[in-house]
């Protein structure tokens, strides 16, 4: 009789104890946040989700603290997971509108804008800060920033001077910074193995971008000047251009350049017009007409502009990888006409735990066929392709300021001639004061280009640009 009721009492008793255990693994964890371990702090609150069986207050606890703690790490996709499973334990509209915030962070973290944008939608309109970041920061993937302005202007800016505090005011103006009027100044020289030297200052001018969510537009004006040069002669060209941005709802939208150029005697038609639809965060098309000079001296001489039409695509087989072929044709004022595709292959860069740093890779292929190979005034082989493979780096410097670099290598065959390519590209962007921008851009390639190619090419390029709003 004595042991069948013992039994019973730690029976009761049992429920009391796990639930106690799981306090303390969730206290513990949270200690270890704020001891800055999120790493202890994820296995902490892993141990208290298990504990926690049978009791969703203790489990709602446990989960947000593993999403935290995973997001902290760098884990995004099991961040996704915790909050996704902390929302179904959610007592209230409270607790669901915190799990549904980490879930959005998640999700934005593994760029699923639309997503994320849709689930702090309500938050952000009523004035939650974490809300309005992730709002914010979807925003700026899907280039809504202007339908992110009444959830800034709904909420109190926060006043601590953690991540919070500081991510909310990055993005605020980068908001701001997108929306505004804005002047853009770029400078640009480049120079290759044939001699050939290239420099180009333009600047343009932005309207405000104005709309709603049935769509947005801005306009703008936009110049160029470029000396063309080689070691015989030198071409000096200028153009002067319209600008047009339409966002078309929520899924397409619309770039337009159009002017006229001059080059001597020579007056030309060009610029550029690209469409693109995104009716999900996983797939998408686009499409595009360009015109412009062929920039040799002796293209320019015989006044060749070219044209090129592409068809594309953008497709996420996984969360990380994304598909992105290309279709295209270009046509010659000289008569050649060029048939070609290309495809990458991008593994997004992906954190490194315990660093500001990131780092993704990328598989490339291209090809075309000229119907007027030769010619003499610019790089036109009968038959090529190239493959290449490389890597990407992505390092935050600051908070403000971000470092980017992609190193490539592979082989090109150009009518039966096959060397080894490689390409270097780095890049720094920062922000100025009173919300500018600048970017630094460098890049040293031996692939071919239109203007130039073949065994022992290589091309150096470097460009300035500097931007204010106003």
């Amino acid at each position: 009789m004595k042991a069948a009721l013992s039994l019973c009492i730690l029976l009761a008793l049992a429920p009391l104890a796990h639930a106690q255990s799981a306090g303390a693994s969730i206290r513990a964890g949270r200690a270890a946040m704020e001891a800055g371990e999120p790493a202890r702090a994820r296995q902490l609150f892993a141990q208290g989700l298990e504990q926690a069986a049978g009791h969703p207050a203790d489990a709602y606890a446990a989960a947000i603290g593993l999403g935290r703690a995973a997001l902290w790490l760098g884990h995004a996709a099991e961040a996704e997971r915790a909050f996704r499973q902390a929302g179904t334990l959610a007592a209230d509209d409270a607790q669901r509108r915190v799990a549904d915030t980490g879930l959005a962070q998640a999700l934005n973290a593994q760029d699923y804008p639309r997503q994320a944008w849709a689930l702090t939608a309500d938050a952000a309109d009523s004035g939650d800060p974490r809300a309005t970041l992730e709002h914010m920061r979807a925003a700026q993937s899907l280039g809504w920033q202007d339908r992110a302005l009444p959830a800034l202007a709904a909420t109190a800016p926060p006043t601590d001077g953690g991540y919070l505090g500081a991510q909310f005011g990055l993005l605020a103006d980068d908001m701001r910074y997108a929306t505004a009027a804005r002047v853009e100044g770029d400078a640009s020289y480049s120079h290759d193995s044939e001699g050939l030297d290239t420099w180009t200052i333009g600047a343009n001018a932005l309207s405000p971008l104005r709309g709603s969510a049935a769509g947005s537009w801005r306009w703008g004006v936009a110049g160029n000047t470029m000396r063309v040069s080689d070691d015989a002669r030198s071409r000096s060209l200028h153009d002067l251009a319209g600008l047009g941005q339409w966002r078309l709802g929520e899924e397409q939208n619309v770039d337009l350049r159009l002017g006229a150029g001059q080059a001597g005697s020579w007056q030309y038609l060009q610029g550029a017009a690209r469409w693109s639809w995104q009716p999900d965060d996983r797939y998408g098309l686009n499409a595009g007409a360009e015109r412009a000079p062929l920039l040799t001296t002796a293209a320019i001489d015989r006044h060749i502009a070219y044209a090129t039409y592409s068809l594309g695509a953008n497709w996420r087989p996984a969360t990380p990888l994304y598909l992105l072929p290309t279709l295209y044709r270009q046509t010659f004022t000289d008569g050649n006409r060029r048939d070609g595709a290309s495809a990458r292959l991008v593994l997004s860069p992906l954190d490194v735990s315990g660093t500001p740093a990131a780092i993704g890779a990328q598989l490339g292929v291209r090809a075309f066929r000229s119907s007027q190979p030769g010619g003499g005034a610019y790089f036109n082989p009968h038959h090529y392709r190239a493959v290449t493979a490389g890597v990407t780096g992505v390092l935050s410097l600051s908070p403000r300021w971000r470092l980017r670099a992609i190193a490539d290598g592979g082989r090109q065959r150009a009518d039966g001639t096959s060397v080894g390519i490689y390409a270097v590209d780095v890049s720094l962007e920062g922000r100025l004061p009173h919300n500018g921008r600048l970017q630094i851009h460098a890049l040293r390639s031996s692939a071919a280009s239109v203007s130039g190619g073949g065994a022992g090419y290589w091309n150096n390029s470097v460009t300035v640009s500097l931007s204010y709003p106003f």
